[in-house]
């Protein structure tokens, strides 16, 4: 118990003269300055720019039927008969159900395998959610592919 004591008497006058020094330390004037913070987050978008002349819609054609256009988001139909091109075309973030399906040769440099063509099965009631991405196919089946896309034309965070 003695020990007890001794080692609070010489505790005690640190913890005084420690919290004696911030008291101290807190008693400047006041500043009329702000100090508050402010953190900001630059968030980059990510999109590719946009160029009318690879609009997938535009560049169907006839072959491509919009059915809704607002708030930047494009919904619309595509078919591609048997032997018939995709032409090129870059699509910003979105997504694709496949309504017919049949089987094509995709052609982007944005899929590993797919810059000298790859042969894809597209089958009915499937759906795919991507990234922006630039690409062309070609029907190599004996079926007209429709599908409806739905792209995005607007940033998104990252």
């Amino acid at each position: 118990m003695q020990q007890i004591k001794m080692n609070v008497g010489t505790f005690l006058p640190a913890l005084l003269l420690l919290l004696g020094c911030n008291q101290a330390a807190d008693k400047t004037e006041p500043s009329n300055k702000d100090t508050a913070q402010m953190v900001t987050t630059v968030d980059t978008p990510s999109m590719p720019p946009y160029d009318r002349a690879l609009d997938p819609l535009i560049v169907a054609g006839p072959n491509g039927k919009l059915l809704q256009d607002s708030l930047g988001i494009k919904i619309f139909e595509i078919s591609v008969k048997p032997g018939e091109l995709a032409p090129l075309h870059r699509h910003p973030d979105h997504a694709l159900y496949i309504l017919q399906g049949g089987k094509a040769k995709v052609y982007s440099r944005d899929f590993p395998g797919a810059e000298n063509g790859l042969e894809m099965e597209f089958k009915s009631g499937t759906g795919w959610v991507m990234g922006p991405v630039t690409d062309s196919a070609r029907n190599i089946g004996k079926t007209t592919i429709k599908m409806l896309e739905i792209d995005v034309y607007r940033p998104r965070s990252k």
